[in-house]
């Protein structure tokens, strides 16, 4: 579908690759895959960070937070940085926990919903982004921007897949230290 290439001097020229990109009844299916081989010493992860204004933003009180957070059976670890009824699911930055990374492919998969909202629109965006990891320090290779709109009747709006503004980034950068502040991140 579509291919964002690394720019920076490390594995330049390696891409991740969307490989699903579908609006569903009630937000989005995503799949992205990536050609970027693994070095010794290092794992390659994913990290994402969500803002919006919708179901977790009413209960976490967190406009920007890094994905996944909120409340639910797989959320049960308290992150002393951010006190409040949502928790983590590990106490580590990245999408997936190590147990379910050692179990995958590689590959990022997500199907984020929400509900209608009573009026107006619920906005969702999502900064995805390929991540080198050496110990604590994470080193972002290339990142996505994308997310859905859902409408008072019901209606999914599909947002563009892009490379995220300097601005997204910042946010994006901004929660990671703000709840996992024992990682570095570049």
């Amino acid at each position: 579908m579509r291919k964002f290439t690394i720019t920076g001097a490390t594995h330049k020229g390696k891409h991740i690759e969307v490989t699903k990109y579908i609006k569903t009844a009630d937000g989005i299916e995503i799949q992205i895959e990536h050609n970027v081989p693994s070095t010794a010493g290092k794992q390659l992860r994913w990290v994402q960070t969500v803002t919006e204004n919708g179901t977790f933003y009413n209960t976490c009180k967190l406009r920007t937070y890094v994905d996944p957070f909120g409340k639910g059976r797989i959320h049960t670890v308290a992150l002393p940085a951010v006190p409040g009824v949502c928790k983590a699911d590990d106490a580590k930055p990245f999408y997936y926990t190590d147990a379910e990374f050692a179990a995958g492919d590689g590959s990022f998969y997500d199907r984020p919903s929400e509900s209608p909202p009573a009026s107006g629109r619920t906005w969702i965006k999502f900064i995805t982004a390929l991540t080198e990891v050496t110990g604590t320090k994470v080193h972002h290779l290339v990142a996505i921007s994308w997310g859905f709109d859902r409408l008072a009747d019901g209606t999914v709006l599909a947002a563009a897949i892009v490379r995220p503004t300097t601005a997204e980034m910042k946010a994006h950068g901004q929660a990671l230290k703000r709840m996992y502040p024992s990682y570095t991140y570049t």
